[in-house]
């Protein structure tokens, strides 16, 4: 977390949404501070409650920049959608864990671990 705060720091008119297994919520709600968590179970149910809450709450609507902290293919809809209404999507990853899907959905990619990469 500290390396992804490094590269993209949270401003206070940020808004900052995690999502999590239930099973997790906990262990990240201790880890991570000032962001709202959302939880479901099941098969790619972080990932489905974020990019629900992302379409419903209308984030291109309030907001220039959308930051996906995933390499997950899941994840690539949501980039395409963000990008068709000229939000800025940037992807936050580390290396070899970037799907192809999101791969060619943005074109902004930061890699947490891009000094050992080089």
């Amino acid at each position: 977390m500290s390396d992804y705060l490094q590269r993209v720091p949270v401003g206070p008119l940020d808004q900052f949404v995690v999502g999590v297994n239930p099973r997790s919520l906990v262990e990240v709600g201790r880890v991570i501070h000032g962001a709202q968590i959302l939880t479901r179970s099941g098969p790619d149910g972080a990932d489905s409650v974020l990019a629900e809450m992302a379409v419903s709450d209308r984030v291109d609507l309030r907001f220039e920049r959308v930051v996906i902290g995933s390499g997950d293919g899941y994840f690539a809809d949501l980039a395409v959608w963000l990008a068709a209404r000229d939000t800025r999507v940037t992807v936050v990853t580390r290396t070899g864990l970037l799907s192809w899907r999101l791969y060619v959905a943005v074109r902004d990619i930061t890699y947490l671990d891009a000094a050992l990469a080089a």
